[in-house]
């Protein structure tokens, strides 16, 4: 089953969690529509041949990719009523599940429904950021809890990784000179990763006992303390405010989605200081999904 890291179907569980800080900088139906729009462009140039190549996500070709995408676009603009599995799978064996009926769709019919859902699911996730809504939360398959405004920031992860890391090239298979990605188009899925993080990495974390510094560089960027202080189940991620770390994770932004991940190897990307032997074995255990 090929590893999709990507956006996920909503499960009927509410728990209170977090609510963390936006970037008040960033308009993020305006990010998500300048991914929508790259990717828009990438797709209008594929030959027949390149919508069958093996993309990064490992069993799925770039046309497999694209339906995941589209799929996903679909269930938050017309869902399909809930089956009686959809609570026993966990969140890629959901998105699996979305894929699977679209593997014998011809790339035109992808296309088609990938136009006729967008500006759909741009309207749900515009309400998704207004009150009372926005502050609702939510669990995300075996993901998490979030509040809803944070799936928009969920999308836009997902139109970024996907297009410039599974079905582009060095990643993907595929060689398109794409828009450079800026601040609007990266930092609301760095947003994303970072709020998910905690939720889908403490357990492997469970030997973080002195602070860390995550450093990001580049469109997008910004420096977070990962500590838990506190020793809860889940560790905290703040803005960092100068505190002191016992060592520092230093890499683009743009690099963080790969590595981050598991798309590529921290080591391809990163430079560690500090107590090393400290940090070590715990960024191997950031696997964001």
């Amino acid at each position: 089953m090929p590893s999709v890291r990507g956006m996920y179907p909503l499960s009927p569980i509410v728990i209170i969690y977090m609510n963390p800080k936006e970037r008040p900088s960033i308009n993020v139906i305006d990010a998500l529509r300048a991914n929508h729009n790259d990717l828009q462009e990438f797709f209008n140039t594929l030959t027949e041949e390149e919508w069958k190549m093996s993309s990064a996500c490992e069993g799925w070709r770039v046309q497999d990719v694209f339906a995941h995408v589209t799929s996903n676009l679909k269930q938050f603009a017309d869902p399909d009523p809930p089956s009686d599995e959809q609570g026993e799978l966990d969140a890629e064996q959901a998105m699996e599940a979305l894929v699977t009926p679209r593997k014998d769709w011809t790339p035109g019919e992808l296309v088609e429904e990938y136009y006729k859902y967008f500006e759909p699911a741009l309207n749900v996730f515009s309400s998704l950021l207004e009150e009372p809504t926005a502050s609702v939360e939510q669990q995300l398959s075996d993901l998490g809890t979030y509040q809803l405004k944070w799936l928009p920031y969920a999308f836009c992860f997902d139109h970024y990784c996907h297009l410039r890391h599974d079905m582009t090239s060095p990643g993907g298979p595929i060689k398109r000179d794409l828009p450079p990605a800026d601040d609007l188009r990266l930092a609301p899925g760095i947003e994303w990763m970072i709020a998910g993080l905690p939720q889908m990495c403490s357990k492997d974390l469970d030997s973080l006992e002195e602070p860390i510094l995550l450093r990001l560089t580049g469109p997008g960027g910004g420096e977070w303390i990962l500590h838990n202080s506190e020793r809860k189940d889940l560790i905290a991620i703040d803005e960092n405010s100068g505190q002191k770390t016992s060592a520092s994770i230093t890499s683009e932004s743009h690099d963080f989605i790969s590595w981050a991940t598991h798309r590529s190897s921290w080591e391809e990307h990163c430079t560690l200081e500090g107590d090393t032997e400290y940090l070590l074995p715990l960024i191997g255990s950031i696997n964001i999904i």
